[in-house]
């Protein structure tokens, strides 16, 4: 394999990856045209995805390669519940699409690899630290919804996380995997791209994005645009 490892998997993931973020669904979330809902159906759908991907770094934090990256402050499942809860959502008590639940599936099945499952921890995190906070500022500014809402794509506790994706990415560059290893992370980052792409597809076709609430709908005043 030519070059390092996160710079091929950037450059082999590109297609994928600009697949995923040119769909209608998020390029809608992003200028203004859904609703608050739509955001809400978003996080909705990423629970599960990152309570098993979690669960699934703390119990192989045996390996060194995981051990390397699993660091509690990066955790999301938390954060999103509470956000579920801000928007008036039981976060145990939501209903699960087909799509997330392919996704979740996918992250499971990477249990015995280490480096399959890094693939997700690696475009999951590292996305929700680079394109997530384009999300959160866009979704703040045309839906008006308070910070203390968005704690999902806060991560002020990892302190500068430009500092912080340069590090993860020059520890992943030094993993001692096999060039076989490579390629296994290499496929399942092109595999969580399309899955991500499906779980847009899913979500843009809901009710939720396709349809403005009325006034007084879906969220009480004070949740979406309480003080700031």
């Amino acid at each position: 394999m030519a070059g390092t490892l996160t710079s091929v998997v950037a450059e082999r993931t590109k297609t994928a990856h600009e697949q995923a973020e040119s769909k209608p669904f998020i390029t809608g979330l992003l200028n203004g045209s859904a609703n608050v809902r739509c955001y809400v159906s978003l996080i909705t759908a990423l629970l599960p995805v990152y309570e098993e991907l979690e669960a699934q770094v703390r119990s192989r934090n045996d390996d060194a390669s995981i051990a390397l990256f699993d660091h509690r402050r990066l955790d999301r499942g938390s954060r999103i519940r509470e956000d579920l809860r801000g928007f008036g959502q039981d976060p145990d008590r939501l209903v699960v699409n087909s799509a997330t639940r392919r996704y979740v599936d996918a992250i499971r099945e990477t249990a015995a690899s280490p480096q399959r499952l890094l693939a997700h921890h690696y475009t999951r995190y590292l996305g929700d630290l680079a394109g997530g906070q384009a999300i959160a500022r866009n979704v703040m500014t045309h839906y008006d919804i308070v910070p203390r809402l968005l704690s999902f794509y806060d991560f002020s506790d990892l302190g500068d996380v430009v500092h912080y994706r340069r590090r993860y990415k020059s520890l992943l560059d030094l993993v001692p995997w096999s060039e076989a290893e490579r390629e296994d992370f290499i496929d399942e980052a092109q595999l969580a791209f399309a899955l991500n792409a499906a779980l847009f597809d899913e979500l843009a076709d809901q009710d939720a994005c396709t349809e403005r609430p009325a006034a007084g709908g879906f969220l009480v005043a004070e949740l979406a645009h309480g003080p700031r």
